[in-house]
């Protein structure tokens, strides 16, 4: 076949399919950076997931014979990913016997990933409140996990908090009796950072209970397929697996207290809190990042190094003092306008980073609950407690 007579297929089949090359274009797959994903510092949003695009429809059988033909032709994909997207058989969590968590327990993963793609690292971060959980991988795949009764359908709409977020749900791609699993094909993103947003795949894991799966994919590899097969090998439900650690422990608090959420991070091997935050009860209203509730402790803990309170301390409009409790050095720093309004930063107080902060009435100070009621752990992991608060 001449090029020419090539290019004049390619030109009848994009006027009589182009709308559908488009979509196809679209569920194709680019390089994409996923959202931001860190613990640590006051002000930051930890582990929100992403919204997709408006949802695309199903692809007749035809119409993808034809754009696989054009695709071809044009070099847009290649012959390995010419299955349309409705391909994979879809069977996704134990909705028909098993009821998600009234709450997830902060001190423990509830859920991890299982398969991700061959380039994937293990991820080092994740968030666990009382009613939502994220897992962020750099493969590109962060899921949000939400506990029962977190997440109403409003019309094509999933409305999830405490994180606020609104998912479009894109097509049910479940196959046969399989409960609804809508995928939103990766969009493109125009403005000051142009680019492809992920996939996003949202299922029900169990009766009440809602994920959403955000995944980038990179090559020619399909979005949808991978996203399928990440989220059929995610493992729900406390297994055995290890605690997570804590770089110090309260002690000596009213019996009310409680770890109410907790981001984390890897060290070596160890999983451990590198910021969480402990309330009086327990609160469904807040995530790991937002500043809710007010006068709550927030602490960021780690391995202690220097000048790791500059960034605490030099804050436009905070007033910093140096200060000595219990022969350690330790930054007050006071902000009458903003919040923190109260906090004390420790670069290395035996071994140990410590950032305790709370609003302008907290029950305890931060400098009363460094003094008197925190027990510092050093700079070895496998020393530090599995136990927050004694």
């Amino acid at each position: 076949m001449t090029p020419g007579e090539l290019s004049r297929i390619e030109d009848t089949l994009r006027r009589a399919y182009g709308d559908v090359l488009e979509s196809v274009r679209r569920d194709g797959s680019s390089p994409e950076l996923m959202p931001g994903f860190q613990p640590g510092r006051p002000g930051r949003r930890l582990g929100r997931p992403g919204r997709a695009g408006s949802s695309r429809r199903l692809v007749p059988v035809a119409a993808a014979v034809a754009v696989a033909v054009i695709a071809l032709v044009a070099g847009l994909i290649v012959p390995g990913a010419l299955r349309p997207a409705a391909a994979p058989a879809v069977h996704l969590g134990y909705a028909d016997t098993t009821r998600a968590p009234q709450y997830f327990n902060p001190l423990r993963p509830y859920a991890r990933f299982g398969w991700l793609p061959p380039s994937s690292i293990r991820a080092d971060g994740e968030v666990i409140s009382q009613r939502m959980m994220s897992l962020g991988n750099p493969s590109g795949a962060s899921l949000a996990l939400f506990a029962a009764g977190a997440c109403h359908l409003t019309g094509h709409t999933l409305n999830c908090l405490p994180s606020g977020n609104r998912y479009p749900l894109g097509r049910n791609i479940a196959q046969g009796d399989g409960h609804p699993a809508y995928w939103t094909a990766p969009q493109k993103v125009r403005g000051p950072f142009p680019g492809t947003s992920p996939g996003q795949l949202a299922w029900q894991y169990a009766v009440g209970g809602w994920a959403v799966l955000d995944y980038a994919a990179s090559g020619h590899t399909s979005a949808v397929h991978d996203a399928v097969k990440i989220a059929d090998h995610v493992q729900f439900g406390y297994r055995g697996e290890p605690a997570i650690r804590f770089p110090v422990q309260l002690t000596d608090v009213p019996a009310n207290w409680q770890v109410n959420c907790v981001a984390t991070s890897l060290l070596g091997h160890v999983m451990y809190a590198a910021s969480d935050v402990v309330t009086a009860g327990r609160v469904t209203g807040s995530i790991c990042g937002d500043n809710n509730p007010l006068n709550a402790l927030h602490f960021d803990a780690g391995q202690g190094a220097k000048n790791q309170c500059g960034d605490f301390s030099h804050a436009e409009g905070a007033h910093s003092m140096p200060e000595v409790i219990n022969g350690y050095q330790v930054v007050l720093i006071t902000d009458e306008k903003f919040w923190p309004n109260n906090e004390l930063c420790a670069d290395n107080a035996a071994g140990t980073f410590v950032w305790i902060a709370t609003g302008a009435h907290p029950t305890l100070s931060p400098a009363s609950i460094f003094a008197h009621h925190l027990r510092l752990l050093g700079s070895n992991p496998a020393k530090w407690t599995t136990k927050p608060i004694a």
